[in-house]
Order: structure tokens, then sequence, then C-alpha cells
């Protein structure tokens, strides 16, 4: 079964004052961090407004987003619109804490009928696993409020994310 990841880097990153997706953490960029999850999956699909972004996903499907104030579920429905895999999982590039035991953690109890998603402190986030079935749900997003607007009336594992895994950069 195939697996995706769809990488979402098509925010403003008005609190951070530039594009926060280039702002390096120990010598690397936070969509870099994040793009080097890319090893955990058979295929990357990258949905920016940036050409820079563009030229680091060289091995990925990059789906330029050309209305990215329609907000992150637009984002999402792009992506998603472009996945014939099986499983997709949704990931932000501006946490980088996200562990790869999470990730691999979040692959091995995946199955058809159940979305997988992060949860700290009861409260859900990226990343999430969706299997294809519920991929009609997410095509036509179109603001900011991202997918927990459907995927919370489906059925659901959840997988506890540590605290600094949560933290998401938002200011410099």
């Amino acid at each position: 079964m195939k697996t995706s990841l769809i990488i979402l880097a098509s925010g403003f990153s008005s609190r951070f004052h530039s594009n926060k997706l280039l702002h390096k953490i120990n010598d690397k960029t936070l969509f870099e961090i994040t793009y080097e999850r890319r090893k955990f999956f058979d295929e990357v699909i990258v949905v920016t407004q940036y050409e820079q972004i563009k030229e680091l996903a060289k091995e990925a499907k990059v789906i330029m987003n050309d209305h990215p104030e329609y907000g992150q579920g637009y984002s999402i429905s792009l992506g998603i619109q472009k996945c014939d895999s099986d499983y997709c999982m949704l990931m932000v590039s501006d946490m980088p804490y996200i562990k790869d035991e999470t990730i691999v953690k979040m692959l091995e109890i995946k199955d058809e009928q159940h979305v997988v998603i992060g949860c700290y402190q009861d409260i859900l986030c990226n990343p999430m696993l969706i299997p294809k079935k519920y991929y009609s749900y997410l095509t036509n997003l179109k603001n900011d409020k991202g997918a927990k607007q459907v995927i919370t009336k489906l059925p659901c594992c959840i997988v506890n994310l540590s605290e600094q895994e949560f933290i998401d950069i938002d200011v410099k």
C-alpha cells in the first residue's frame, strides 16, 4: 500500500515577519527539516506559494498554490487532489520537532477505517494520516481551519505528541 507525504508550505508567516520556512534551526531550514521525513514515504507532494521552497523540493511533486489567501484548507485540497496513494500524511512545515518515532508509529497503526491524528493535551493537531476513502472530505476545503473541521467527524486513532513535538514556530 502506497503512502504519500503532503507538506503544507503555503502560509504567509505574518507573525514571523519573513518566510519562516527558510528560518534555520541547527543549519537546516524549517522546510528542510520537514522534507527530510520523505524517507518514510513512497511519494512527497509539496504545496507552496514560494519559488525557494520549490527549489528545495527537487524530488517531490510540487504544486504551486496561486491562492494562499484561501487558507490551509485550500492547500490541503490542492495536495489531496494530486494524491493517488492509499494513504496520505498531512504535515505542516513549522512543527520541526515531530520525532521520526512518532511518524513511524502513525504509519504502523494505519488502517483503512481510521484517520491517525497527532494530539497534545486533548488538542488535535498535525501530523495526520488519512486513508484514501476519506480524501473526498478534503477536496473542497477553502478556508484556514484546516482538515480538523472534517476529520473530527470521522473515526480516528490518536497518537500522543510530546510537549516539544507540539511546538510550532510562529515568531523568531
